[in-house]
């Protein structure tokens, strides 16, 4: 783990595992702690990072500056010791894993003695003081997705998402409320009564449906039957799991966008798809970085004492 004169050491406390990539480690393991951690340093030892070979995912990380190169200590705000999160995936992040501590399966979180390497053109954010980093941790995740919506959702738009009770769809849901006004609609999908339970105490959405959404058919009805009949502006996908491509699709108007923000969407599946059901929709593969994104992120969290609340309980 010797850096050169453009790169930054850093001692890593946390990794939070991509939801897909988590998934796919628990299926695989029928979430047994100590196989995933077996698993986890099986693909760090042999790929050099954390970059799952199923999912081709990884995540991000949360450490102390260790060592900062020559060549970039005039040009950037950080110091030794200061605390970072990194906003560059985790498959593009050299790492080192010297021992596995704790893993948090709920929370996709896994807490290690290692090091990692960023790059010169590695994004990061500085742990803010006024949040808890791992609470700050959990909103950087999936900075990407509510920083998208901002920019997708319009006043008076109507959108699905798709895995509104995640980590991802909570924050997604939140955002497009703000965004849609007075005259939008904000319609959120949970996969059971209990999940909608509690996505309804959020008021984060206008409308709830129950769904399968590995039952394409049965998420396009539910839409239509709290769209008054009609099809959605946008559709967001934020679920971990694949085949929830036509789901996201078939719900959609013509003209429409659907944005995949799920690290377990097949652009195969989604092309052939959307031209098999003869649907002209503009899709968007999810990015994780946005510009701003981690500053859109943290500001929601600070605006919303709920969306607050419930990572504070969920996520840190």
């Amino acid at each position: 783990m010797e850096i050169y004169d453009n790169e930054i050491l850093i001692d890593v406390d946390y990794l939070n595992i991509d939801s897909a990539s988590f998934t796919q480690l628990k299926q695989v393991t029928k979430s047994d702690l100590e196989k995933i951690k077996d698993l986890i340093i099986a693909i760090v030892d042999e790929k050099g990072k954390m970059q799952n070979p199923v999912t081709g995912s990884g995540g991000m990380l949360i450490g102390k500056i260790e060592a900062i190169g020559d060549v970039l200590k005039d040009k950037i705000d950080l110091k030794v010791g200061d605390k970072i999160a990194s906003l560059v995936s985790l498959s593009l992040t050299p790492l080192k894993i010297d021992k596995i501590i704790k893993i948090y399966p709920e929370i996709d979180r896994v807490e290690i003695k290692g090091k990692a390497i960023l790059f010169e053109s590695g994004i990061y954010a500085k742990l803010p003081k006024d949040i808890e980093d791992k609470l700050a941790l959990a909103a950087l995740d999936v900075a990407g997705a509510p920083a998208q919506v901002k920019n997708l959702v319009k006043e008076g738009n109507t959108v699905l998402i798709l895995g509104a009770t995640g980590k991802s769809g909570l924050m997604c849901s939140c955002m497009a409320k703000k965004m849609v006004g007075k005259t939008g609609k904000v319609i959120g999908q949970a996969r059971n009564e209990k999940r909608a339970k509690f996505l309804e105490i959020t008021e984060f959405c206008h409308e709830i449906i129950i769904a399968d959404v590995l039952k394409p058919l049965n998420v396009l009805e539910e839409t239509l039957k709290v769209n008054n009949g009609k099809e959605v502006d946008i559709s967001i996908n934020c679920l971990s799991i694949p085949n929830t491509e036509m789901s996201s699709i078939l719900p959609v108007r013509d003209g429409g966008v659907v944005y995949f923000f799920s690290m377990a969407t097949s652009f195969t599946k989604a092309a052939l798809g959307a031209e098999g059901v003869g649907k002209d929709v503009t899709m968007i593969i999810g990015n994780g970085y946005t510009v701003n994104h981690a500053k859109i992120a943290l500001d929601l969290l600070n605006e919303s004492e709920i969306l607050k609340k419930i990572f504070q309980e969920k996520y840190s």
